[in-house]
């Protein structure tokens, strides 16, 4: 099954037509003015932005916004590159590259985005554990001190709950906060003033 490109142009490059060089190499290839990204019905496996250097950062973030997918930037510039474009560029394409590079550069492309979106869910993943750790030790020092025990033993009390209701330790952990919260709230409200209404 043919490799599938999305073709997307803002200014198009006038070096060389870019969908037609990619056609070439035997890909089907839909293009597409940049403005019109939030009405694309195909799938695609690939975009390759064909836009100016200044406005590569704008049409990267909108395109990241709607897809999950391999992005490359097809590069006209004459200027030598200061920087790196952005960290979402997983490939530069250009009118100078032959078929064969072309072909190269389009599949380190694709590993580099496979790297990079396991990278970012990985990171992701670890960044859920640590927050789900801290409301744990928080649940667990608040316990500590509400119950007047260790903190090993308001662990073990939280965990134990855990088990018998069938939650997760973070469930538990998020319910003792609340309740404390709760308490706080309740003690640090003003009481109101009572009235003997008796003859």
């Amino acid at each position: 099954m043919k490799t599938r490109i999305l073709h997307v142009h803002d200014i198009p490059t006038t070096k060389c037509r870019v969908d037609a060089r990619l056609k070439e190499l035997d890909y089907w290839v839909t293009s597409i003015e940049a403005g019109n990204l939030d009405s694309v019905q195909r799938k695609a496996d690939i975009i390759v932005l064909d836009v100016p250097a200044c406005r590569l950062k704008h049409w990267l973030h909108e395109a990241n916004v709607r897809f999950t997918l391999p992005l490359f930037w097809w590069c006209e510039e004459r200027k030598p590159a200061t920087a790196a474009p952005h960290d979402k560029v997983d490939g530069i394409l250009c009118c100078g590259m032959n078929d064969n590079e072309l072909q190269w550069s389009l599949l380190l492309g694709i590993k580099g985005f496979q790297r990079r979106l396991h990278l970012e869910r990985e990171y992701s993943f670890l960044a859920t554990k640590f927050e789900e750790k801290k409301l744990v030790d928080d649940a667990k020092i608040m316990l500590s001190k509400l119950k007047d025990v260790s903190e090993t033993k308001a662990y073990e009390m939280m965990r134990t709950q855990a088990m018998n209701e069938r939650k997760k330790l973070v469930e538990v952990a998020q319910a003792v906060l609340r309740t404390n919260s709760l308490i706080t709230k309740n003690k640090s409200a003003p009481k109101h003033k009572q009235y003997d209404i008796t003859p």
